[in-house]
């Protein structure tokens, strides 16, 4: 399930100390917003963007000493109206503004999880610089820093790497479904596939015994020995109109 991120703001929290990151440094825990359309699967255009309603998305990030990124919190609220595009407020919180969270934003939350992590160290990296001062530590927030663009897929691809070698559920599904996407595609050797793209640190065996584990927790169809997986191709029903 795609999302469209509306506006993204991250900012150090608290007074944190400085970490070193894939050769940069940022703030040991970071505070991110989200703030997504929830257009619920229709098409979303720059023309039509404001009508949809906006739900957010908080995380609380920890930079450990391996260059690792933890979810410390993960905070979600439900949709409310807004009348533009920036909608990045200080104003104080009022619950009765806000909808409830719906089962589609559970949904997109954990199958984006990752890629929030990404998003958000890619903006710290890019609006907050450190100084160093007499009494402990600064950071600037909202600044401009200018990153090439192939060094910020770099973090993001070594972010995606290294968030899914735990093995939570989350990997699991996630595992499955581009499984199922290669194999609805026609890709004949779908482990091999993922080998190369996601998981080049493992052996091949490796990766398959996540396939088998998909399997035992029922995300994958059973396969015949030395076959892949039968995943049937989407179909979409043409609708009828009323």
């Amino acid at each position: 399930m795609s999302i469209h991120v509306r506006q993204v703001f991250a900012e150090p929290f608290g007074v944190p100390k400085p970490m070193n990151f894939r050769g940069y440094l940022i703030p040991e825990y970071i505070n991110a917003t989200f703030y997504i359309i929830d257009n619920d699967g229709l098409k979303v255009t720059h023309a039509n963007a404001t009508q949809f309603e906006t739900w957010t998305v908080e995380l609380l990030l920890r930079v450990t000493k391996s260059e690792t990124i933890d979810v410390v919190e993960i905070k979600g609220l439900g949709s409310k109206a807004h009348k533009s595009h920036t909608i990045v407020t200080t104003k104080e919180f009022d619950p009765s503004e806000y909808g409830t969270i719906k089962a589609r934003h559970f949904k997109q939350l954990q199958e984006n999880r990752v890629r929030f992590i990404a998003v958000a160290v890619q903006v710290i990296m890019q609006t907050c610089k450190y100084k160093k001062t007499k009494s402990g530590h600064a950071w600037t927030i909202a600044d401009h820093v200018d990153i090439e663009l192939t060094e910020l897929e770099r973090i993001r691809d070594e972010i995606v790497q290294f968030s899914y070698t735990k093995l939570d559920g989350t990997f699991y599904e996630t595992f499955a479904k581009r499984y199922r996407e290669l194999v609805s595609k026609g890709d004949p050797s779908p482990i091999k596939t993922l080998h190369n793209l996601y998981y080049p640190d493992k052996s091949h065996s490796h990766v398959q015994s996540y396939a088998t584990k998909c399997r035992k927790k029922g995300l994958l169809p059973p396969a015949e020995r030395g076959q892949n997986s039968p995943v049937r191709k989407s179909t979409k029903r043409k609708g009828r109109s009323t």
